[in-house]
């Protein structure tokens, strides 16, 4: 009887360390909103940039479209030059309600899927 005492408490310890975990992830599912991404379309060409270029730089993204997407952005006046292109390079996506989303803390599952959502939300300003 006690050995399964102890995996119930174990069980709901893991449990509490999951909610935890998830709780220090800001933009994580658990709120109201479906998948808990950011909302990219509200962020400017100049942070979309510096998102995209900590996405390559990181490997999280690739190939020849997020390259030559990231190329042209970064043509643009201003843009490399922007605090919100340096947050971005940082992997910091700034979505202009509360806090930036980290990617830095998030999942790598979410990390592709945000790159994935900046290459579109970038091609937009090119």
């Amino acid at each position: 009887m006690r050995p399964r005492f102890l995996r119930h408490i174990a069980l709901l310890s893991a449990i509490g360390s999951m909610g935890a975990a998830q709780a220090q992830i800001p933009g994580m599912p658990g709120g109201a909103g479906g998948m808990g991404l950011p909302n990219v379309s509200s962020m400017g060409a100049g942070n979309a940039a510096g998102v995209l270029s900590y996405c390559v730089k990181n490997k999280i993204i690739g190939g020849g479209d997020a390259t030559s997407t990231l190329g042209s952005l970064t043509k643009k006046p201003d843009v490399t030059s922007s605090k919100d292109y340096t947050a971005g390079a940082a992997g910091k996506v700034a979505t202009g309600k509360g806090a930036p989303f980290s990617l830095d803390s998030a999942p790598k599952q979410v990390k592709s899927q945000v790159c994935d959502m900046v290459l579109k939300q970038a091609k937009s300003f090119i």
